[in-house]
């Protein structure tokens, strides 16, 4: 018989040559020093060094302290004074076709006027090399930054041959004449001439228009002088008008620009996102296929599923049921929460607003207060409860603060219900986009912050549609526009974002708003008493964004046992961003290594020649 000595003898033995065998030590993998660690912890600490193993932070302080998990294959890497950040998340990116967009498509989001329009389509065209025929694509165009706005007559001077599509930053296109020819439209026969073609159509809303100049056309031989389409469309009637569009990209096309954005999401730092919306289920489809396929070296932290707008409570009860997966997946894929739509946009005037609009007189003869998707409030709550019988969060779009009272009141109300229900209940249900919380007929800031509602906040509308949502909302309504330090002072946990492809995807352009509240176009402060510091806004892309989606405990600081997850900025200061906020345009350029769960998945060689 063995005997007890004889067995524990044996075990050791055999321990010892496994651990051996596997060369495992209980040494770091990675060690940086000398820089400026900004763990973004609680008392936003700031440390010289941090040790990586096996994907997770093993230690964290002076770099004397975290040297001493060096061991014989430790790499070491000197930052020379470099701050190191968690990994930045975008808790709102519309994200599946980024990376067909920054390969193929036409960026607008920083241009000033018609002509550079014009000359980045010609820019495209060229480095793509787009044969005749093919779509030209484009977004983020919007008419209130121009003195006067691009027509179809300009595009067909540099693709006539190609069909060219450029979106607006929301409910917005343009097209050229190579478009209409696509849709039977020949513009000097009326025969071929749509009823719209010299008149608005009766179902257009206050958000609808047609832009027309007057062009002399030959008709059967004689010359009229009329009033004719530009090829510039606005609304969500206006744009539907448009029928001929470029064709849907294949799953195949689909998955290739995910493997594409993921790369250029992480060479800006980025190493979380939330998708919120899946568009029924389609997203998450490929989003699974890129992970299967291993090109999912970010985190995609929740997917939204929907989104809903005017759907029937048993119509969402029934889809759901059908999808039975709530929350399931893991750190790098997850399907959670539902999206639900309340209002329209303040750039399109359909925000849902206790007062109205401004320059209602002259655009639209009453006052305008916008378009609520359900201003029913017990139909809305029915579709809130559709969603919580499955349990999945709420995440509400809101831009205007009479949908976000709405929201808001029916938030309350199911949490005091779950809570009273469910010990230890603890949602992270959301407001996205939360323009207006701080208006006096609606205020709710005060009731977000009491229930812990999340503040999903896209900073960069206040730069790059700063001037459109001020001459729509009135410059003093613009000032109180996502109030950035009411809402950090408040209580509220505000998480950035994006909304690409509304706005520009990087990160550091959000960063910019929140320092400065500039606007785009005139350069100037919108709510100046509303900025916030750099520990505010990187707190807001990081460890709030992992908040939101229940993760804090493994991701969005710097803490000994997180997932490594972090930035190397060719940055000396974290600070200097907050002294001197334009050294933001210079950011996608300083991001010299991303690495997710201690993984090195971008670097510029010529900054870390030794890591690999």
């Amino acid at each position: 018989m063995i005997t007890l000595r004889t067995f524990i003898v044996a075990f050791v033995a055999v321990f010892v040559a496994g651990v051996v065998a596997g060369q495992w030590n209980p040494y770091a993998d990675i060690i940086f020093t000398n820089g400026q660690i900004v763990s973004v912890d609680k008392s936003f600490t700031i440390h010289e060094g941090i040790a990586i193993k096996d994907g997770r932070i093993i230690a964290i302080g002076s770099s004397q302290s975290v040297m001493s998990h060096r061991g014989d294959s430790t790499q070491v890497k000197d930052l020379s004074g470099r701050a190191l950040i968690p990994g930045i998340q975008d808790s709102h990116i519309h994200f599946l076709g980024l990376g067909h967009d920054v390969s193929y498509g036409i960026e607008l989001s920083f241009v000033k006027n018609a002509k550079e329009i014009v000359d980045q389509v010609r820019v495209v065209k060229d480095r793509v090399g787009y044969e005749s025929g093919e779509w030209l694509t484009g977004r983020r165009w919007d008419q209130y930054k121009y003195s006067e706005m691009v027509t179809r007559w300009d595009l067909d001077k540099v693709a006539p041959d190609n069909p060219i599509a450029l979106y607006r930053v929301y409910r917005g296109i343009a097209v050229n004449t190579a478009v209409f020819r696509l849709m039977g439209i020949e513009e000097e026969n009326p025969d071929t001439w749509p009823e719209w073609w010299l008149e608005d159509p009766k179902s257009f809303t206050f958000e609808d228009e047609i832009y027309r100049i007057a062009r002399t056309v030959r008709i059967n031989g004689e010359e009229k002088t009329l009033e004719v389409p530009t090829g510039v469309f606005l609304g969500s009637n206006g744009s539907a008008l448009v029928t001929a569009r470029p064709p849907d990209r294949s799953i195949e096309q689909d998955i290739e620009s995910v493997r594409l954005g993921v790369k250029e999401m992480l060479r800006l730092g980025v190493t979380s996102i939330i998708d919120p919306s899946s568009r029924m289920g389609h997203n998450m489809r490929v989003y699974q296929a890129a992970y299967n396929r291993g090109y999912l070296d970010l985190r995609i932290a929740a997917v939204y599923e929907g989104t809903f707008n005017r759907h029937e409570p048993a119509q969402i009860d029934q889809y759901l049921d059908h999808l039975k997966i709530n929350n399931l997946g893991n750190n790098f894929l997850r399907w959670r929460g539902v999206k639900v739509y309340a209002d329209g946009g303040v750039g399109t005037r359909s925000a849902w607003v206790s007062e109205p609009f401004a320059m209602w007189e002259e655009l639209e003869g009453t006052k305008n207060f916008g378009y609520p998707v359900v201003s029913d409030n017990q139909l809305r709550e029915m579709q809130f409860r559709a969603a919580l019988k499955h349990g999945w969060d709420l995440h509400t779009h809101n831009t205007g603060d009479q949908a976000m009272r709405q929201t808001v009141d029916l938030y309350m109300k199911l949490l005091n219900e779950l809570r009273e229900s469910q010990k230890g209940f603890d949602p992270r249900w959301s407001i996205i986009h939360a323009y207006f919380p701080i208006e006096p007929k609606t205020r709710v800031l005060e009731d977000m912050a009491n229930y812990g509602i999340v503040a999903a906040t896209n900073p960069v509308f206040n730069w790059q549609q700063g001037y459109s949502f001020a001459t729509n909302s009135g410059r003093a309504r613009m000032a109180r526009l996502q109030p950035f330090r009411s809402y950090t002072e408040g209580g509220v946990v505000m998480a950035s974002g994006s909304d690409y492809g509304v706005t520009t995807h990087n990160p550091w352009m959000g960063f910019y708003a929140l320092l400065t509240r500039k606007d785009q176009k005139t350069g100037q402060v919108f709510g100046p008493t509303e900025t916030i510091g750099i520990e505010d806004a990187l707190r807001s892309y990081t460890w709030n964004g992992a908040y939101l989606t229940h993760e804090e405990d493994s991701k969005g600081s710097l803490e000994v046992g997180k997932l490594a997850d972090l930035v190397v900025l060719d940055v000396k200061d974290i600070y200097s961003l907050e002294r001197d906020p334009e050294l933001c345009f210079e950011m996608d350029d300083k991001v010299l290594l991303t690495m997710v769960e201690g993984r090195i998945v971008f670097q510029k060689k010529e900054a870390f020649p030794s890591l690999q």
